[in-house]
């Protein structure tokens, strides 16, 4: 979803391939984010529904998860932000270190 528009730009289907972007992204969780407004004014939601469901332990999650959520800001390059949620349908913000490119090749976006 672009964030600007709020409008669906693009929708994939559920694969491996994309379960492979979630769970790398998830492994480029640097820390939980801390600013009052986590989303940019610019960018992209991208919503990512895993094939299978997915264990996520760190020292600020613990939860078995079904999808994640990417925050991409164009303004920063290689970093972004993830939303993931809890068993209570919680959703924790965390600072990714996370190479957008590849994926927004894959799902045919403009960076």
């Amino acid at each position: 979803m672009d964030i600007e528009t709020n409008a669906i730009v693009k929708r994939a289907e559920q694969s491996s391939k994309m379960d492979q972007y979630a769970i790398s992204a998830i492994k480029g969780v640097q820390k939980v984010t801390v600013q009052a407004n986590p989303i940019p004014k610019k960018g992209y939601l991208i919503r990512i529904p895993l094939t299978k469901s997915y264990k996520v332990k760190n020292k600020w999650f613990e939860s078995l998860i079904t999808e994640i959520i990417l925050i991409y800001d164009p303004s920063t390059e290689h970093q972004g932000r993830l939303i993931l949620y809890d068993d209570e349908n919680t959703p924790m913000f965390f600072d990714i270190e996370y190479n957008f490119t590849d994926f927004l090749k894959t799902l045919d976006i403009k960076e």
